[in-house]
């Protein structure tokens, strides 16, 4: 491919040049669509340094779905991706403030000490995960946390769907056997 002749190739033909490893064809479809993207999710958004992740996390999902992807539309893939992730920041900021309301309710509800065991419990619980074996931990986090699927976390790291549920599942039996060790404790 000639690169100055890369700002006439369709989007049917980056794409394809994308599939092959073209890194030229990506710079062009970022310049592209960044800024248009960018508009789109600020719209929404109104933050600036969260529409900038966003769109930086569209464009890395795309580069390394390279070789699995069948887009067939690029720009409505690339909104889509983009709508995708302004759902995912605002079920993230729909539970932060679920869970602050809880913990609100929890501290007007409950003693002093019974708050201090609850924390101490909270702090012993995320060390508990910190302990497991790295791709465990990642993959409990990426669950846990950031909430993504089960097929996300796969795609997202490359590895089998079954291997994900293993190990998410193996996760939780070790943290609910310590945990009840150290209820046993605390009582």
């Amino acid at each position: 491919m000639i690169p100055n002749k890369i700002i006439d190739i369709s989007d049917e033909g980056l794409i394809r040049s994308i599939k092959n490893k073209d890194g030229l064809a990506f710079k062009e479809v970022f310049k592209r669509y960044w800024q248009k993207l960018y508009i789109y999710a600020f719209n929404v958004l109104r933050d600036k340094d969260l529409c900038e992740d966003i769109i930086q996390e569209v464009f890395t999902d795309l580069w390394m779905r390279k070789d699995r992807s069948d887009i067939t539309n690029l720009s409505a893939y690339l909104y889509k991706a983009v709508k995708f992730q302004i759902f995912k920041q605002f079920r993230q900021k729909k539970l932060i403030i679920n869970h602050s309301e809880q913990f609100d309710d929890f501290m007007s509800e409950h003693r002093v000490d019974e708050l201090i065991e609850y924390k101490e419990l909270q702090n012993r619980v995320e060390n508990l995960i910190s302990e497991l074996p790295e791709q465990r931990r990642i993959i409990f986090q990426l669950s846990r946390n950031e909430e993504l699927s089960n097929k996300e976390i796969a795609s997202k790291l490359n590895i089998s769907l079954q291997t994900v549920k293993n190990q998410i599942t193996t996760a939780l039996k070790s943290i609910r056997k310590s945990i009840k060790i150290l209820t046993t404790l605390f009582i």
